[in-house]
């Protein structure tokens, strides 16, 4: 079953002596965002019910322990991404949700927050980080800050936080482009919006504002799932890229009646791909099919021709050429190892996790039998639904 090899695989990954501590991967170093993720996986599946209070104290005093108590925010014992800000920004919302699974807040004030005093310092931040421009991980920066925002919002009901996130949807009401996204080039019309995206949609799933544009996000959704049932640029998915497109998908299930057959034909086809991604260990991986030599590159070419889009074909083709040149390089956000393609770690297993979740619980099937041991975020960010 799904959930014992799952667990299984994570229990592998346990610092010995150390009930908090887990490993990205069977060989990378233990961090903080590593807990979290195994928390996460572990509360999808409802273990956490089974924590002790002495657990629970010491799951909450290791997560709060990570809290920088002069500014607030939470803070890596080492940074791995080169931007700093997101690093820590990424952080602090992690285990905000965290500690919002454990019944806990955090420790200290989160005094960082005075640097948005007015709702113009909302908005100035947000142009300074290009979130209107599509700027690669400005929706990260976008979302952060409304989490942020959102949470103090919930704890004080100050009515000047909600004067703030006000301004928070009015600059994305303005500057969103014709397809719901936000950018002015091509890309961020369709697969980099839909991605970078992604992140300020959360917000306003949460809120239940209107999204402008929705069902034009909702078509660029469907037009990016590939032969394979996957929604990223290259073959075999990308945990991030299928999240991003199928819970805009759930939510467009849950929330309206807009092509509604078409996205549970699109979901049904995505769960079986999702599962896919389970490796013999238990654990998921980012993609089984990496490209090492020309001969892939052209054996793929039905890959890139998947769906109507013209651009999507070119863009396809264009991620596969670059890919193939970057050799797997490791991405090195959250360890010292970095994240490979193939190899299981925690957050291609929450995240693929996560999806096939929302899938169930949208369609009742597949897997129906097993929606029993789901449960999700009831606080703000990624893991709610």
């Amino acid at each position: 079953m799904l959930k014992s090899s799952t667990l299984s695989w994570l229990d592998s990954l346990k610092v010995s002596g150390h009930n908090y501590r887990y490993r990205f991967d069977a060989d990378s170093n233990d961090t903080i965002f590593c807990t979290c993720f195994a928390l996460f996986i572990l509360d999808l599946f409802k273990e956490t019910e089974k924590f002790s209070e002495g657990e629970k104290q010491g799951w909450i005093s290791y997560i709060q322990s990570f809290q920088n108590e002069k500014c607030g925010y939470f803070e890596p014992a080492k940074y791995y991404h080169t931007d700093k800000e997101r690093n820590r920004y990424q952080l602090t919302c992690f285990c905000l949700s965290a500690l919002g699974i454990l019944g806990a807040e955090a420790k200290f004030q989160m005094n960082f927050l005075e640097q948005w005093k007015t709702p113009d310092d909302v908005k100035k931040y947000l142009y300074e980080r290009d979130c209107h421009k599509g700027k690669p991980g400005s929706g990260n920066k976008a979302m952060f800050l409304a989490i942020f925002l959102t949470y103090e919002y919930e704890r004080t009901k100050d009515s000047c936080i909600l004067d703030k996130i006000n301004a928070w949807f009015e600059f994305h009401n303005e500057t969103h482009n014709k397809n719901g996204f936000w950018g002015t080039n091509l890309k961020s019309h369709y697969l980099h919006g839909l991605q970078n995206g992604l992140h300020q949609l959360v917000i306003y799933f949460y809120w239940r504002k209107e999204i402008p544009k929705f069902n034009r996000i909702i078509d660029i959704a469907l037009m990016s799932q590939d032969r394979q049932g996957f929604f990223a640029p290259t073959p075999g998915g990308e945990a991030c890229h299928d999240y991003d497109a199928i819970h805009i998908l759930t939510m467009a299930h849950k929330t309206g009646n807009y092509r509604i057959d078409e996205i549970e034909t699109c979901l049904s086809r995505a769960h079986e791909a999702l599962k896919s991604t389970q490796n013999s260990d238990g654990g998921f991986c980012l993609s089984k099919y990496k490209m090492t030599s020309f001969i892939d590159f052209f054996r793929y070419i039905p890959f890139y021709f998947s769906g109507s889009s013209p651009y999507l074909w070119y863009y396809r083709a264009r991620s596969c050429f670059r890919t193939f040149f970057k050799h797997d390089k490791p991405v090195y956000d959250w360890s010292d190892k970095g994240r490979g393609s193939k190899e299981s770690n925690l957050w291609d297993t929450w995240f693929r996790c996560l999806t096939m979740a929302e899938i169930v619980r949208t369609l009742d099937s597949p897997g129906k039998a097993d929606e029993s041991y789901w449960r999700f975020h009831k606080t703000i960010g990624l893991g709610y639904f």
